[in-house]
Parts: structure tokens; C-alpha cells; sequence
């Protein structure tokens, strides 16, 4: 889309391309109440995925380094509904079992798909596969654009919501900004936002002093639908089924390290790192035979402080920045993005950014972002000390959870994104 063919005002305004904001934009349109708003998409870069041409259905060629995404069952139904997941299907990989153990240490815990009368426990699903999806659904859709790349200079309250400010980056410096009016403005631009800075959305920051490995790994045997989350003494290690390339199994590595040990294991060669990661996950999936493109990210909890204003409202990671551990980031977007629109396909008499909307948007949430905050913060520093009071609480904990029928059922639900 060029700049020219802005309109002045759109009912809402997405500032992020990425999963998240697309994923919205797909959802509105999906939901009959809302399906005729206007939208527009605005990202600082030009989508990684281009959609496919009308009427192919081939897919993009996988790659060994494709990253993934861990979805829940509950976030599958969530996909459906938005009519998503036809698209999708060819890119994931079932989740039938999740194993979950210490190392070194007696107790461990495993869910079967077969127990809860499920297909699946979860999925994994390649980003790339997930990417095309959500552009191809774009493309189709009548009240939707996106300007890229473009980036959000400021953002102003107005008595109709926020008066946006854009710079496409064109090099005809003589060419002033754009300006567009929007009844809600939604920032899903990631964890870095400098628009919330600018806003004044305060952010609590604590930091674990850890960072996450993240890599594919080429595997001797099928890991048969098993996601491994082994607890070491640095923090989770976890293995999540991919699917095969050119015949051969693949893992998604996530691998907590602490921060000052996770230079020196990104920078061992692979014969090297590979031999320190069978070490420490054991020989569940067989010899662990090559390890592909590494990336390394620092690992913090970021809560804002305000996720709604008047004609304003946070979603993703600039909401709410989680450990990694049991893979619940994205889950807790998808269910957030849904609560959205449907309290959007309710506005009765009021506006589309409404606070009267968006707190009864936040009401829906409430509670479980915090519950999903605390278990994740809660689990990264039990199963992260060699402390013995903990050492001995989450071995109790394993244990129980595998012998006591009905707390099986409860943490399998929650691993599955259910109440």
C-alpha cells in the first residue's frame, strides 16, 4: 500500500505486522460484528512471507532452521474459529505426549493426548508456514490494509480516540508525514515498544539473569510426538517435536542458560555443543546428530502497568513478556486477541475505543494473565535453584502430579490452554 492511498480515519489502527497484530486483523474480519471495521496495519518492515497466488496451495519449501511456535489445543479451536487453521495444518507437528522431568533427580511426570480423549496435546507450528497464512488471508481481505515498512512517530488522544502521525520513509524529504485518525489504537509491536515510551506506558522489568538457546536439531530416531521439558540447574531445557525435513527428525531446542554461561555455549563449535546438550538432556530422542542456526535472547518478565487507555490497547508481548518455560507467550495472546474481539462485537451504543469496552475486555483477562504470569514466574525460579527446600518441593511436585489422578487431569488441562 502507498501513501497516497491512506484514508484519513480508520476504526482501528494495528501498530506491528507480526503474529499478533495479523493475527487480530485476520479475527475481526472473521467475526461477523466486526467484520466491516476498518483496519490498517502499519509495521517498520516489509512482511517476511509473502502470501500466495490465488488459487496455489503449496507450501513453502521447509527449511531445516525454520523456527517454530508451541501452540495449545485450546489456541488450535481459537484458530479455527478464526478460520485459520486449514492454512496451518500442512506446517504442524502434533504434540501427543509431554514429558516433563529433572535431571538427576528422581520424579518426572508424562501427559498422553490418549488420557484427555484429544488428538493433541499442543502443536508446533512453523513460523514460516504460520507467517504465509495470516498474508494470504490478508490479501483477501476488503477492509484491511497495511503500510509497510512505516513506523508510528507519535500518537495523540483525541475526543474520537488517537490522532496517529506515520513516516513511510520515502526519500522525498519535501513530503510531510502522514496523518490518520483511528477510534482504537493497538500496539502489538513487541516487547521494545518505543511508542509506549513515548505514551508514558510504565513497564515492570525484573530480570532472571538468564538467557534462551534457541536452535533445531537434527535427531537418530523419531521423537514420536513427544515434547520433552527437562529442568537442569540452569533453568529448562526443552525439545519440541518439528517436522521432518527430507526425511529427518527434527527438535526445537529452547535452552535456558544463565547469562554468564550462555556467550561461551553460543560460541562452541556444533560437535562441541552438541555434546554438552546430550549430556545434559539425556538419550530420550536418540543421538543428537546436528544442530542448525543458533539465536540467543535474554529472558525477562515485562508487565505493563496499563494495558487499556481511551482509544488505546496493548496486546502481546508489549503487554505482557514471558519466560519461555512451558510455552505459554503466544497462547496467552491468541486468547487475549479473541476476548478483544469479542468485546468489540458489543459495543452497543458505545465507541469502538471505548474505555466502558476495552475494561470489559481487561475484566475477561484479568485473571488468567495473572494466573499464566505467576505459574511461569513461579516455575522458573523453583526449577532453576539447587536450593534443597526446592530441590525437594518440585520433586513432590512431579510426583504428585503423576500419581494423583485429579491433579493430572488439572495440570493437563492447563498445559492444553483450558480452564
Amino acid at each position: 500500500m502507498q501513501r497516497e492511498d491512506l484514508k484519513q480515519e480508520y476504526d482501528i489502527v494495528i501498530v506491528g505486522g507480526g503474529m499478533v497484530g495479523t493475527t487480530l486483523a485476520c479475527a475481526l474480519a472473521a467475526w461477523g460484528p466486526t467484520s466491516a471495521l476498518s483496519v490498517l496495519i502499519v509495521d517498520a518492515q516489509m512482511p517476511a512471507h509473502k502470501s500466495n497466488k490465488a488459487g496455489s496451495n503449496e507450501r513453502e519449501k521447509a527449511s531445516f532452521d525454520s523456527r517454530s511456535t508451541a501452540l495449545s489445543s485450546s489456541s488450535k479451536l481459537i484458530l479455527e474459529r478464526f478460520g485459520l487453521w486449514p492454512q496451518l495444518s500442512a506446517g504442524v507437528c502434533p504434540i501427543k505426549q509431554i514429558h516433563v522431568s529433572d535431571q538427576g533427580r528422581f520424579g518426572a511426570t508424562k501427559l498422553d493426548s490418549a488420557d484427555f480423549g484429544v488428538p493433541a496435546l499442543g502443536y508446533v507450528v512453523e513460523n514460516a508456514a504460520f507467517g504465509a497464512a495470516l498474508n494470504s488471508t490478508l490479501a483477501q481481505l476488503a477492509h484491511c490494509a497495511m503500510l509497510a515498512p512505516a513506523r508510528v512517530i507519535s500518537a495523540t488522544p483525541s475526543a474520537t480516540g488517537m490522532d496517529i502521525e506515520l513516516d513511510s520513509g520515502q526519500a522525498d524529504a519535501s513530503c510531510d508525514p502522514s496523518r490518520v485518525a483511528a477510534k482504537l489504537l493497538v500496539i502489538a509491536e513487541g516487547g521494545g515498544s518505543s511508542l509506549c515510551d513515548q505514551l508514558g506506558i510504565m513497564r515492570s522489568n525484573e530480570d532472571y539473569g538468564q538467557h534462551a538457546l534457541i536452535a533445531n536439531v537434527g535427531l537418530s530416531q523419531s521423537h514420536k510426538g513427544v515434547a520433552f521439558e527437562r529442568f537442569t540447574n540452569s533453568g529448562p531445557l526443552a525439545m519440541l517435536p518439528l517436522l521432518p525435513v527430507e526425511g529427518e527428525p527434527r527438535a526445537s531446542l529452547v535452552w535456558t542458560l544463565g547469562a554468564d554461561e550462555s556467550e561461551y555455549y553460543a560460541a562452541l563449535d556444533d560437535a562441541e555443543l552438541l555434546a554438552r546438550l546430550q549430556e545434559k538432556f539425556g538419550g530420550r530422542l536418540g543421538r543428537l546428530k546436528r544442530i542448525g542456526s543458533r539465536a540467543l535472547y535474554p529472558l525477562s518478565l515485562r508487565v505493563a502497568q496499563e494495558q487499556i487507555r481511551p482509544g488505546l490497547v496493548l496486546l502481546g508481548n508489549v503487554a505482557h513478556t514471558l519466560h519461555p518455560v512451558a510455552g505459554q507467550g503466544m497462547n496467552l495472546s491468541l486468547r487475549d486477541i479473541e476476548a478483544l474481539v469479542e468485546a468489540l462485537s458489543d459495543i452497543q451504543d458505545e465507541g469502538v475505543g471505548s474505555m466502558a469496552t476495552l475494561q470489559r475486555y481487561l475484566a475477561a483477562r484479568e485473571a488468567d494473565q495473572s494466573l499464566m504470569i505467576s505459574v511461569t514466574d513461579g516455575l522458573t525460579k523453583l526449577f532453576s535453584s539447587d536450593a534443597q527446600t526446592k530441590v525437594w518441593l518440585r520433586k513432590a511436585g512431579l510426583l504428585s502430579i503423576d500419581l494423583i489422578p485429579a491433579l493430572k487431569k488439572t495440570f493437563g488441562a492447563r498445559a492444553m490452554g483450558f480452564d
